[in-house]
């Protein structure tokens, strides 16, 4: 039996019909494993599945509390498009969550 080393979601943005092009991502790797290639492999099958759905634009949610993610997403190609400011909160700490997005 192996173990979960990450996993990816991808999800409609928006349940009504002028948004089907849009799609949100989730993407998680146990830190313990990330730097290994396992984030990109998920996000590369996300992608892929969201052409296949006919979605053109992914966007990923991100705590600003998370800085590799954030610089992960860049390296990919994902720009920022939005921040919610103080929205969060997390072990004692106000985050912002971002908003990045990309075309498929």
């Amino acid at each position: 039996m192996g173990i979960v080393l990450g996993f990816g979601l991808l999800r409609p943005h928006n349940p009504m019909p002028a948004f089907r092009r849009t799609a949100e991502i989730t993407c998680f790797v146990a830190p313990e494993h990330t730097r290994k290639g396992i984030g990109g492999q998920i996000l590369d099958r996300l992608l892929a599945e969201a052409r296949g759905m006919g979605i053109t634009v992914i966007l990923a949610s991100i705590s600003s509390l998370n800085p590799e993610s954030l610089a992960f997403h860049r390296k990919l190609g994902f720009q920022e498009c939005g921040r919610f400011v103080g929205v969060g909160r997390k072990m004692g700490r106000d985050f912002d969550e971002v908003w990045m997005q990309s075309r498929v």
